[in-house]
């Protein structure tokens, strides 16, 4: 009997080109001629309260997954991020508290942080928009930025609330969008049809605080970033960049649509000052200082060493950023403008992994003032993080939105991750331990294993390095199957093939090694049962004869969707 998988295996390259439109980089094709430094920034948490799931699934957890595989690649990987602690928002919870605005933003940072480290998510400076670094850094930056010419002021117009006595930053108010008509509408940016926009632009406005449309503009003064003047050198810029599909879309279609100029400042005491002469009492834009944060934490990392610029310098450097698809104008356009609007030479975003949605039962967005969806804190009270990693990985909204669903939490780990991978191990694994004393056979492993692994790997490495994680995680369940289903018909307890025990064991260290940046948890335990220190990938390519393995078994317990739902 001809197995259909390994087909499936070799059909994922093809199909993911056709359905996600992504070509690989430079970096991708280089891969294997050097080792590199690659920079991996995720989006930074607000600090109004601890991330969702979609949050969690789109920045922070999907950058701990391209940092440990690149690392395991043998590259020289940072991984940064950070709280952002200003705005609006923060500074009207806090009043509403009886609190400083500094002190919630400790206090939800710290909050964040256990997030963080619940889900075994491992930064090399997760930081906070708090940091002297961060804000010296920002107030220099914007002051190269003016000298170059990119910054420029104008009297208008802005959101003032009557009734919270605040001026509203962009996303605190909302109404209908001026270009598609869509509801609920941001005075940022419209979420159905992308559009960036400004707050006077929208229809019917209302506070996001009060509900209330005791709404006036009033004229202020503000510093914008010349977004039309850079409107060039950012088209060059995009035009060299292989964006994938979601990305390269809605920001080709806002360049053909033409730049405007976006303000910087705002009229709000929490935040960090302007510097800008005459700009006394206005602070930067959160959006104008938090994906600079990227920047400042990498400076922060170092502590005043050049190392630094070895990041964000030069052609030797592969950066990622990982990303909800609301924040896709953000990092393609405003962050790349300032970037170059600093003269400074800084090397420009190369590649941008945005996540469609992932909402709550039956589509709806996630609010906790609603009661609507699971926040990361709560979650890791139902069941263990590295459960949580797995589904929300192989379910990572990477070509549609996708609805959280209990029973899909259910088939992923009971169907997919206990029955299919960990079943796989354990049978392979206690067969090595009960009939050969713990030993691998010396037998070579034969070629039928051999090239279902290479061709996993291959389709592995290039969903990996296209962005596509849900996809490189489904190739090795896939391979799991194509295992467990080899180790059935070769029946080594009948025939005592020990070719066949030796590829089944090569098979399932494939498989480990490439679930470790999903599961490192589960998979470094595994390792270590195998006699493996660590997963690398020059692992991969070394033999198994003779290696011993210890008595340990690593279980899994499968989950009672209808016991944790409730």
């Amino acid at each position: 009997m001809t197995s259909r998988y390994p087909r499936c295996l070799l059909l994922i390259g093809s199909l993911l080109k056709a359905r996600y439109n992504f070509t690989l980089s430079s970096f991708v094709r280089r891969k294997h001629v050097e080792k590199r430094k690659v920079l991996v920034c995720s989006a930074w948490p607000y600090a109004s309260g601890v991330p969702h799931l979609g949050n969690l699934v789109s920045s922070l957890l999907s950058g701990d997954v391209f940092a440990r595989y690149y690392r395991m690649r043998g590259h020289d990987v940072l991984y940064v991020s950070g709280t952002d602690a200003h705005g609006t928002r923060i500074e009207y919870e806090a009043r509403q508290r009886g609190i400083s605005p500094a002190e919630l933003a400790a206090f939800n940072h710290q909050q964040i942080r256990s997030v963080i480290e619940g889900f075994g998510i491992v930064f090399d400076n997760y930081t906070t928009t708090e940091s002297p670094v961060h804000k010296q850094f920002i107030q220099e930056i914007y002051l190269k930025m003016e000298q170059q010419g990119y910054i420029l002021t104008r009297e208008e117009e802005r959101a003032y609330c009557r009734n919270c006595r605040l001026f509203l930053a962009d996303r605190f108010i909302t109404g209908t969008c001026p270009r598609c008509g869509a509801s609920g509408a941001m005075g940022n940016q419209c979420d159905a049809c992308g559009a960036i926009i400004e707050p006077e632009e929208l229809i019917d406005p209302v506070c996001s605080f009060c509900g209330k449309k005791d709404i006036e503009f009033r004229r202020t003064r503000h510093w914008y970033l010349d977004l039309t003047k850079l409107s060039p050198r950012l088209s060059d810029y995009v035009a060299s960049r292989h964006f994938q599909g979601n990305v390269h879309r809605l920001t080709q279609r806002m360049i053909e649509e033409g730049l405007k100029p976006r303000a910087m400042t705002r009229d709000i005491a929490w935040g960090i000052p302007a510097p800008f002469k005459g700009a006394e009492g206005k602070v930067i834009y959160v959006w104008g200082e938090a994906a600079l944060g990227y920047v400042s934490a990498t400076v922060e990392h170092f502590d005043g060493e050049l190392a630094w610029k070895d990041f964000w310098f030069g052609e030797d450097v592969h950066q990622i950023y990982t990303i909800g698809k609301d924040n896709i104008p953000f990092h393609t356009l405003i962050f790349p403008g300032q970037l170059i609007a600093s003269g400074r030479g800084y090397h420009l975003p190369d590649q941008i992994a945005a996540t469609e949605y992932l909402n709550w039962i039956g589509g709806q967005s996630f609010s906790k003032s609603r009661g609507v969806g699971l926040y990361c804190d709560d979650a890791l009270k139902v069941i263990d993080a590295e459960l949580w990693r797995f589904y929300l990985l192989y379910n990572r909204p990477e070509g549609r939105d996708v609805n959280f669903s209990w029973e899909e939490l259910g088939k992923a780990v009971n169907g997919v991750l206990i029955s299919n991978i960990a079943n796989l191990i354990n049978r392979v694994l206690s067969f090595i331990q009960t009939r050969y004393a713990g030993v691998v056979p010396t037998d070579e492993a034969d070629s039928e294993v051999k090239e279902r692994l290479e061709n996993t790997i291959s389709d592995y490495e290039r969903a990996m390095e296209a962005g596509f994680l849900s996809q490189a995680l489904r190739a090795v369940c896939l391979l799991a199957v194509a295992g467990n289903e080899y180790f059935q018909r070769k029946e080594p307890w009948e025939t005592k093939d020990k070719g066949a025990v030796a590829g089944a064991f090569h098979l399932v260290k494939g498989i480990v090694i490439l679930l470790f940046p999903f599961l490192p948890k589960f998979s470094s335990s595994v390792l270590a049962v195998m006699g493996i220190d660590g997963a690398s990938w020059k692992e991969l390519e070394k033999s198994d004869a003779g290696r011993r393995l210890t008595n340990e078994r690593v279980l899994i317990e499968r989950i009672d969707v209808e016991k944790i739902k409730k």
